[in-house]
């Protein structure tokens, strides 16, 4: 039996177990369940061609035959769980990592400013996890990661993505938990090691308001106040899920 034939057969099973309703042509998947609808259209060797959800969100979720990762995303939609092969591994390991979406991968017709739109000279999500060699920073990026990607498959309040990327080596990566407009932390990377700023600079400049007390939080974890500059520290000593605790509470107060 093809390995693409296998997934299919095997998808179906974890569909009907999950409590999915289930429609079936030659080159078509349709899963339903509680207003949602999943298709998956397969080729011929029953790889994936492209993955579409509708239902509660207020755009259809589409991944063409370029997508990265749809296996995933499809067992992702109809169990709620990553694969062992999203999951970040061990330092040193072949390299599977969660993988979140991306302003990259957003669609055209989504509505982003155009600064997010994406550049060649931009980082990849395989870049900038490549250029993080410290050990303790490579493990905090993988779990963040995780992280991030559990909550790409929550409902979007602005954006259809939950990183943006900078410029290759230089630029930073911006964290938009629940694709909140105002991100409340970036990343970047300086010899090998994971750096962490809070964004109540950027925020400034992007709304021409003095300050928003919303930050606090995340600059006391920094040991820095929003009122003064945004500086760069180490992740080394943070935890990545009191991080994201704390960047999605900033997150929706920022946005409130």
């Amino acid at each position: 039996m093809a390995e693409g034939t296998a997934f299919r057969l095997d998808t179906v099973d974890i569909a009907v177990e999950s409590g999915w309703q289930f429609e079936h042509t030659s080159r078509t998947d349709e899963f339903s369940k509680d207003d949602v609808t999943v298709t998956v259209q397969y080729s011929a060797e029953d790889d994936i061609n492209s993955l579409t959800r509708s239902g509660k969100r207020s755009e259809d979720e589409v991944f063409g035959p370029d997508s990265p990762g749809k296996q995933d995303r499809l067992r992702i939609w109809l169990t709620g769980r990553a694969s062992a092969a999203a999951k970040p591994g061990a330092v040193g390991t072949s390299g599977a990592f969660a993988r979140p979406r991306t302003a990259a991968e957003a669609p055209r017709s989504a509505k982003i400013e155009s600064h997010l739109r994406p550049s060649p000279e931009n980082w990849t999500i395989d870049e900038f996890v490549g250029a993080v060699t410290d050990p303790y920073s490579r493990a905090f990026l993988l779990k963040l990661l995780e992280l991030a990607y559990a909550n790409d498959q929550l409902a979007s309040e602005r954006y259809p993505f939950r990183l943006w990327f900078g410029k290759r080596n230089t630029g930073s990566m911006f964290v938009y938990p629940f694709g909140r407009r105002y991100s409340p932390f970036k990343f970047s990377v300086e010899s090998g090691r994971l750096m962490i700023s809070g964004c109540w600079r950027s925020y400034r400049e992007s709304t021409g308001k003095k300050e928003h007390p919303g930050f606090a939080p995340v600059a006391r974890m920094l040991g820095q106040t929003e009122h003064g500059t945004a500086s760069e520290v180490p992740v080394t000593g943070l935890d990545a899920d009191e991080v994201w605790k704390v960047g999605e509470a900033v997150s929706q107060a920022v946005n409130g």
